[in-house]
């Protein structure tokens, strides 16, 4: 990520998780609580990511199967998982516009083929 910090120890708070590299490459998870790194080994703490629950509203327009416009507000609840987290440092740029992004394309492929009151009927499902 290009911001390591090189020090000799860190202390990660509970429900997160440290990302260590190595001579600038992924090495090691660091879990909650007092850390020690060795900087005159490469060894640098890239960053720390939560894995608590996130929640994200997503505001969608779309239109039913009877024509008619509808504003949906869809709140998913997100959060890292530990074992995963070092995909998570390095693989998603920016989480929150692809779960937007995924969330306006499952809700648009479903909506327009649901009538009004069907949309009122099966709410949670969508």
């Amino acid at each position: 990520m290009g911001n390591a910090n090189c020090v000799f120890c860190g202390c990660i708070e509970q429900a997160s998780v440290g990302v260590v590299e190595k001579w600038g490459r992924f090495d090691r998870l660091a879990e909650p609580g007092l850390n020690f790194f060795n900087p005159f080994a490469g060894e640098c703490l890239s960053g720390i990511l939560s894995t608590r629950i996130s929640s994200l509203d997503v505001k969608i327009e779309t239109k039913t199967k009877d024509n008619v416009f509808v504003h949906l507000v869809c709140s998913i609840q997100y959060r890292v998982i530990r074992q995963n987290a070092d995909d998570a440092f390095y693989e998603l740029q920016n989480p929150k516009e692809q779960i937007q992004a995924y969330v306006f394309d499952v809700v648009r492929a479903h909506v327009p083929k649901m009538n009004l009151d069907e949309l009122f009927e099966q709410k949670d499902e969508v």
